[in-house]
């Protein structure tokens, strides 16, 4: 459901996949991009930016437990500065890389995994 052009969806829509999972937003070439809401059929939500089907600028992932992520995303996963709020109070802030945090102190030559 949503606008439609070449016989692809552009503009503002809401589609449901068959896992019960579903997305409201902005498409581009029958794809996920511009700013959207993924409700993945586990209760994760995603709120944010997509570029060509993928998480990718800013956004927030809040899962069922209480967790939160807000920060970039690139190419589906953490990457950059975000902020990570756990259920029980406890936050991770900082850099992120390819879904690993990075501690505060990461100046983009030298990094440490936690």
């Amino acid at each position: 459901m949503g606008e439609w052009s070449n016989d692809q969806t552009n503009g503002r829509g809401i589609r449901t996949f068959p896992d019960g999972s579903r997305y409201e937003g902005m498409e581009k070439n029958g794809k996920r991009h511009g700013s959207g809401t993924y409700y993945f059929a586990n209760g994760n939500i995603y709120d944010g930016e997509w570029i060509d089907d993928k998480q990718d600028g800013i956004g927030t992932f809040t899962m069922p437990n209480g967790n939160q992520y807000r920060g970039h995303f690139e190419d589906n996963l953490r990457h950059g500065y975000g902020k990570m709020k756990y259920a029980d109070g406890k936050i991770k802030e900082g850099y992120w890389e390819h879904d690993k945090f990075i501690d505060q102190s990461y100046n983009g030559s030298v990094c440490a995994v936690i």
